[in-house]
């Protein structure tokens, strides 16, 4: 990890740039297509055009995000651990629980009546959730989640591979809540560990009601403030 940071630290801005835009674009793509291999569904999804032009600008974007990073980064404003440890864990929990409340905090933000139509009713359009629909943003969420994950990242020194695992979480649970259904065995949902983790039926459940289930790798912020659906965890069981 030492050596690939100092190749990527020597990159030109131009390189870092295209290197940024390959590995978002390699992102979407392995995303959409996990998610069209677990539910094997090929149907055209609502506004197919709009999901794929909205879903290249996110490419962009999160591009954009990624070479801000690495700027930040390069010129020390960022720091990552290279080193392999029992940290990598604990870091990958700690990103993974601040983001989920902070991630909370501007879902609930994002919603409220004065807002929702300057961005985030346009994800809401597309009622019939397919695993494209998870990249169909308003450019200005797609910069401000990267704005808020570039944030996190500058307040305190994280271990590399921790910021790489977090990627892949971030990208699994999204693909998987925008299925439009659950495909994990009830038996596997009632374990107590999804009392609090979330199951792809949390964001499922959100694209129904968006009044409700605002988390997303968690029920933590739900739980506490009062906006879990009512019939989420009967669903989860299976009931």
């Amino acid at each position: 990890m030492a050596q690939f940071l100092d190749a990527l630290r020597a990159l030109p801005a131009w390189a870092a740039a295209l290197l940024a835009l390959a590995e978002n674009a390699l992102i979407m793509g392995a995303g959409v297509a996990f998610g069209h291999l677990l539910v094997r569904d090929l149907r055209k999804t609502e506004e197919q055009t709009l999901q794929r032009v909205l879903a290249g600008a996110a490419v962009l974007g999160n591009a954009t995000v990624t070479l801000a990073g690495w700027y930040l980064w390069k010129h020390d404003l960022i720091h990552l651990d290279p080193t392999l440890s029992w940290w990598t864990a604990t870091d990958l929990f700690l990103l993974i629980l601040i983001m989920d409340l902070v991630m909370y905090a501007g879902h609930a933000l994002a919603h409220l009546p004065h807002v929702f139509g300057l961005a985030h009713r346009l994800h809401h359009r597309f009622t019939d959730a397919r695993p494209v629909t998870l990249f169909a943003l308003h450019p200005a969420e797609v910069l401000g989640f990267g704005a808020v994950w570039i944030a996190v990242l500058a307040v305190h020194t994280f271990d590399a591979w921790a910021v790489a695992a977090y990627t892949v979480v971030n990208v699994v649970f999204g693909v998987l809540g925008h299925l439009g259904l659950d495909p994990t065995p009830a038996r596997v949902r009632r374990s107590a560990v999804f009392f609090l983790v979330a199951t792809p039926a949390l964001h499922v459940g959100h694209h129904r009601d968006p009044t409700c289930n605002l988390g997303f790798y968690t029920t933590i912020g739900d739980r506490l403030f009062g906006t879990l659906a009512a019939d989420y965890d009967r669903e989860r069981a299976g009931a």
